[in-house]
């Protein structure tokens, strides 16, 4: 990617607000303990999960399963500072074997947590699943990207544009 890009979305992480009216809406799709599971990402995160959700809403109009997928999909990510958000960036691009071998760190680590986020689809499917989302909503997030599964492949374009 760009290195503009990466630079505009690293100043993102310092912007707190989340557009309220915006968040209201989204909200109204979202069961009691999906709700919690948003709430739980930290701003930068809700807000790329609502542009993520406006964009289903455009290009989807009548599939709620994929904007509930939309708002959900970054679950999985806890919350990583914005040091451990650099690293990733970093090491995926110059040595994401380093990210593999991380993965034997414990998860409250530095290297753990950094490891993890590449790992954050399934992470966020599981926790879908415990929250009690609709299972057409777990599966889809769990297809992320996949290219045989139209909404996981849909949800993947939208993220990436986002």
């Amino acid at each position: 990617m760009a290195f503009s890009y990466r630079v505009k979305q690293f100043a993102r992480t310092f912007v707190r607000a989340v557009p309220r009216e915006q968040l209201d809406d989204a909200l109204e799709h979202l069961t009691a303990n999906e709700r919690r599971l948003f709430a739980r990402l930290r701003p930068v995160d809700q807000r790329h999960s609502l542009a993520v959700y406006a964009a289903a809403r455009e290009a989807a109009p009548e599939d709620r399963v994929l904007w509930v997928a939309a708002l959900l999909h970054d679950v999985g990510k806890g919350r990583p500072g914005r040091l451990d958000r650099v690293m990733l960036t970093l090491l995926e691009t110059s040595a994401p074997w380093l990210l593999i071998r991380w993965r034997r760190h414990p998860p409250r680590s530095r290297r753990g947590r950094v490891a993890r986020l590449v790992a954050h689809t399934e992470a966020s499917a599981k926790l879908a699943a415990l929250a009690g989302s609709a299972p057409e909503v777990v599966e889809t997030i769990r297809a992320y990207g996949h290219r045989d599964h139209a909404r996981g492949r849909l949800l993947a374009e939208l993220d990436a544009e986002r």
